[in-house]
């Protein structure tokens, strides 16, 4: 590894690379250099190259001719790297450690340079603080540990990096080589527009999790007004465009290991060490922040009794009702709450509040009530996971601004009539998503029910139609009465992006594409089958033309023969495909060209599939073969109630990134399953639960 200088000096790259190469003295130190990369086979990594101009010096004086050498150019700079590249495939972003792996590093680290075991097992209570605020940079991680075993008290001075960490990785002495990546951090913030920097400081509203849905912040923001468009889509293309921006900056990243959907980005990280960085810069030079955040946690409080214009209130903090009355909370324009919901969370001082997220708290119905009473200007209420929440009130309608409705994985079954009066409504995510690799797929209503069904959906009230704004709206039902009249309001639903219905079956599936074949923006469409006794009927629909991604989750209760699922690899568009087997019979499922396929259906056969997810109750194989799901990326396979699994020709899938395999395998199976995915040519991710 070689490492360009700033400023960068040519004859100084080429000696330390000559050095490097251990190459003879002799002709010209060009001519030495550029002759042996041509001849040998050679791995040149240059590390922090900081502009295109230092690599036409590079490329123009050493990389003369055609070479059998592979040079990696390491920098921080995207637009240095699409330069360099020989092409965009060739552009890797590097993310930083998942948080298993982060941790690992820090023991093993902490090992090779000498700390002992009553060191380790304390530290690690210090470290996983540490390792947090580095943002999971190898680097930094390394570096500390190795400062740490120097230092004659490693564990009280972990504890003074932990009270205040950016400015002791500035002052301490050891820790100097990281003051350029500060720099470097600052300079990329200061030339952000100052949309992006709100956008930057809004993020430290949500330090206490890891993960961020996208969606959460894209519909936040938008409630912020931090968008600009003529729709309610292009609105939101705005908006995530902001989030684009911020992975470029290295501010947030996307998991590397996830399995929720090929392709799919719905979530995002938050490098912490970038966002500290940036937010301790601007304190210390007293800058105007660019947001005023204020978060409560453990015994503290709000250093002025003047609350700024967004609050968290953390799972740790002791909910003071006495300390919460006082403030005031005039210019406060979101709430975020953790875990713990309190009455007195509200109040009618917040006459300005535009977002309120509650998302996995403990409210319940009648707070609901509260909340539309004391807050009449909402456009954004997030009651995601609330399980308590089992209904909505009638005066819902009074929330007039209200953009963002979000009860998913909530006990609410039935919208109500006065949802009808909310004309600026784009967004309503409901009921729960089939979820096929459960035990018991269904929400708590449907539980207290009595019922078990692996179609969730939320009835919608007549009216629906007249919510013009929509763009997002799911999951509906419309296999109880009153479902064709809905099917028809939806043909006014023309700004739809994205759509879920739920109790699909051959009596409505025509009337529910004849509905939308003129929702030219329709993009993603997801269909959760009622259960019926055959599909032959599937092969007839024709999804609409500009649909992107179509999704199917299929419940059978009743499994003669492979034969009555082929029909579904003849769908087009099918981008995942969910299979639930409740039944005694054992299953066998073929995805691959056999000689007892039905002569008309065609070969090659779920083409587009990049998502399978199968639950089985009875012992289950699935064999792989052919052309047939060729670009798979994902495999999400549960075993229910101990059932058994057999994969076959698991390594024809050449796309595969992710296997996740769910259920009581003994360690038999767990071994031979590993094994499979292990020789897989890809090596895909593989997670066994």
């Amino acid at each position: 590894m070689v490492s360009a200088s700033h400023p960068f000096d040519i004859m100084n790259f080429c000696q330390n690379l000559v050095d490097d190469l251990e190459l003879p003295e002799g002709e010209d130190i060009f001519q030495r250099i550029w002759r042996h990369l041509e001849e040998k086979q050679c791995l040149v990594v240059i590390d922090n190259l900081r502009s295109k101009e230092d690599w036409d010096m590079i490329e123009g004086r050493l990389i003369l001719r055609a070479s059998r050498t592979c040079i990696i150019v390491i920098t921080r700079e995207e637009t240095v790297a699409r330069y360099c590249a020989t092409s965009d495939d060739a552009v890797c972003r590097v993310k930083g450690l998942e948080a298993d792996a982060a941790r690992n590093l820090f023991q093993k680290q902490t090992k090779n340079h000498g700390g002992n075991t009553q060191w380790d097992s304390v530290m690690m209570d210090e470290a996983e603080l540490i390792i947090k605020k580095c943002g999971r940079l190898p680097k930094l991680s390394v570096a500390l540990v190795k400062y740490l075993a120097e230092v004659r008290n490693g564990i009280r001075e972990a504890r003074r990096l932990n009270t205040n960490f950016m400015y002791a990785l500035k002052t301490t002495k050891g820790l100097e080589s990281f003051r350029d990546v500060f720099t470097w951090i600052y300079s990329n913030y200061q030339a952000c527009p100052h949309l992006l920097k709100k956008c930057v400081f809004y993020l430290s509203l949500f330090t206490q999790s890891s993960m961020i849905r996208q969606s959460r912040l894209v519909r936040r923001w938008i409630a912020e007004g931090y968008s600009e468009g003529t729709d309610s889509n292009s609105i939101v293309e705005y908006t995530q465009n902001l989030l684009h921006e911020l992975a470029n900056l290295g501010i947030t990243e996307h998991p590397q290991q996830t399995p929720t959907g090929a392709g799919n980005r719905s979530s995002c990280q938050i490098n912490s060490f970038f966002l500290e960085y940036v937010i301790s810069r601007e304190m210390e030079e007293n800058i105007f922040l660019a947001l005023e955040v204020s978060i409560l946690q453990g015994e503290g409080s709000v250093n002025t009794q003047r609350v700024g214009q967004h609050l968290t209130i953390g799972s740790s903090w002791k909910r003071d009702k006495f300390v919460f009355e006082n403030m005031d909370f005039s210019r406060l324009r979101s709430l975020t709450v953790s875990r713990e919901w309190r009455p007195f969370l509200i109040s009618d001082r917040m006459r300005v509040l535009r977002v309120l997220d509650l998302e996995d708290t403990n409210v319940a119905d009648g707070d609901i009530e509260q909340v539309v009473k004391l807050l009449p200007r909402l456009k954004f209420l997030g009651l995601r996971r609330c399980t308590k929440v089992s209904s909505l009130p009638e005066s819902m309608g009074e929330l007039r601004h209200l953009q963002t409705l979000d009860i998913r994985h909530t006990s609410v079954a039935k919208l109500p009539k006065s949802i009808t009066r909310l004309q600026k409504l784009q967004y309503i995510r409901a009921a729960t998503r089939v979820a096929l690799m459960e035990e018991n797929p269904s929400t708590p209503w449907r539980r207290s029910q009595g019922t078990v069904d692996a179609c969730d959906g939320i009835m919608v009230p007549t009216g629906i139609g007249g919510l013009t704004a929509l763009h997002t709206l799911g999951v509906l039902d419309i296999s109880a009465r009153g479902g064709k009249a809905i099917l028809n309001e939806l043909k006014n639903l023309t700004q739809l992006k994205k759509l879920g219905v739920s109790g699909i079956k051959r009596s409505n599936i025509k009337g529910l594409f004849a509905t939308i074949v003129g929702h030219r923006h329709l993009e993603s469409l997801s269909l959760q089958l009622h259960k019926d006794k055959d599909l032959d009927w599937l092969g007839k629909i024709t999804p609409p033309r500009n649909l992107r991604r179509l999704k199917m989750y299929v419940h059978v209760v009743k499994y003669p023969h492979w034969s009555c699922l082929q029909v579904l690899g003849q769908i087009k568009r099918l981008h995942t495909l969910g299979l639930r087997f409740e039944t005694d019979q054992d299953v066998e499922l073929q995805f691959c060209d056999n000689l007892d396929r039905n002569p008309l259906i065609a070969f090659g056969q779920f083409s587009e599939v990049k998502v399978l997810e199968i639950a089985c109750s009875s012992n289950l194989h699935v064999k792989f073969a052919g052309p047939e799901m060729s670009d798979l990326e994902m495999l999400k396979v549960h075993c229910l109630h101990g059932s058994s699994l057999q994969l076959s020709g698991i390594d024809n899938q050449r796309n595969l990134k992710h296997v996740w395999m769910k259920g009581s395998f003994d360690d038999t199976v767990k071994e031979e399953l590993r094994r499979k995915v292990g020789q897989h040519p890809e090596k895909p991710f593989c997670r066994l639960d």
